[in-house]
């Protein structure tokens, strides 16, 4: 069966003005079959989503700040401490049977892993478009032609950080069934392709502006860390 899901959504456990129940109603109303909750640092809007999904896909995930950069641990049901080494966040996803996404993985700025990390490193795919990218055509096909050089998956996700942007892009997942080890399992074996749009402008000036804000942080921080998104 072909699912609709969208697979980077936050919720105001992290960074997003959504409340659960927004970001379900949603998907809902987009038309969505499921969305990945992608929080930093929490499950717990996962866990909320779970309790009030009704007929929709829920995927327990973690957007992670890695020693390296950001990954996607999805399908976890413990938090994955943020600052740990990629590899050890990697294994530890692993561990608990999860996938790991590199997100947004060439936007300056935001991707910070080169493509010789990228193959030296156990990731299950990359995010080869979020709604709020700029410049959508040309990233979309950079990280297409990007996926295929290293042989993995695809994904795509809203990166939403608002209820009204939940859903604008999506994966679209050829599963055996709406199980989530169905799912993942689909995921891995890249059983997906692209769904949706991208945003509308006004939501990836809000993004830039905020992206503006953590370069400034960065400068002056003593760990010179980049945006989380």
């Amino acid at each position: 069966m072909m699912l609709k899901i969208d697979m980077h959504v936050h919720t105001w456990y992290s960074d997003s003005r959504a409340s659960v129940e927004e970001v379900l109603e949603a998907a809902r109303q987009k038309g969505l079959d499921g969305v990945a909750i992608t929080d930093h640092d929490t499950l717990y809007g996962a866990y909320r989503a779970a309790e009030k999904k009704g007929k929709l896909i829920v995927i327990p995930g973690e957007e992670v700040m890695t020693n390296q950069g950001e990954i996607l641990s999805l399908g976890i049901k413990k938090t994955i401490p943020k600052d740990l080494s990629v590899v050890e966040a990697i294994e530890r996803t692993h561990l608990q049977r999860g996938l790991v996404i590199v997100p947004h993985p060439t936007i300056p700025l935001f991707g910070r892993f080169r493509e010789r990390d990228l193959k030296n490193l156990q990731i299950d795919g990359l995010e080869v478009l979020s709604a709020v990218t700029p410049l959508p055509g040309y990233f979309l096909k950079k990280n297409l032609e990007l996926a295929r050089r290293l042989g993995v998956s695809i994904t795509v996700g809203s990166d939403s950080h608002s209820s009204e942007t939940v859903g604008d892009a999506y994966t679209i997942v050829n599963s055996e069934s709406r199980d989530l080890r169905d799912i993942l399992r689909a995921i891995r074996l890249g059983h997906t392709s692209v769904g949706g749009h991208a945003s509308k402008s006004a939501f990836k000036i809000g993004m830039v502006k905020g992206l503006f804000i953590h370069v400034l942080k960065a400068y002056v921080a003593p760990s010179h860390r980049i945006l989380r998104t």
